[in-house]
């Protein structure tokens, strides 16, 4: 069912290479580019230089790289929670529990 949530991925890639990455992985959700980290710095997420990112036959140029942080942010606009170690096969999990625990 519909949770009333609205996911986001933000991410130093550039736009082509995040559409590219969600269509190869069928995500259902926004994913935002934020090659010069301005993003991730105003949430205080480490930030390290990009690069070149060579996937299958395709090079890509990455503008930084961000660590891979979670949060969730309450309809009043505070931070709810936040995850600095984001197992990513279990973030999903972790969300939906803090989630029920906001209604």
């Amino acid at each position: 069912g519909d949770l009333g949530v609205e996911v986001v991925g933000v991410s130093g890639d550039a736009v082509k290479t995040l559409e590219l990455f969600k269509k190869e992985n069928n995500l259902g959700f926004t994913l935002l580019a934020d090659e010069k980290g301005e993003v991730a710095k105003a949430f205080g997420v480490p930030v390290k230089a990009g690069g070149k990112v060579k996937h299958k036959d395709e090079e890509f140029t990455r503008g930084v790289s961000a660590s891979r942080w979670t949060f969730v942010i309450g309809k009043d606009g505070k931070i709810a929670y936040k995850n600095t170690k984001v197992n990513a096969a279990g973030d999903g999990k972790a969300i939906l529990e803090v989630l029920s625990k906001l209604k």
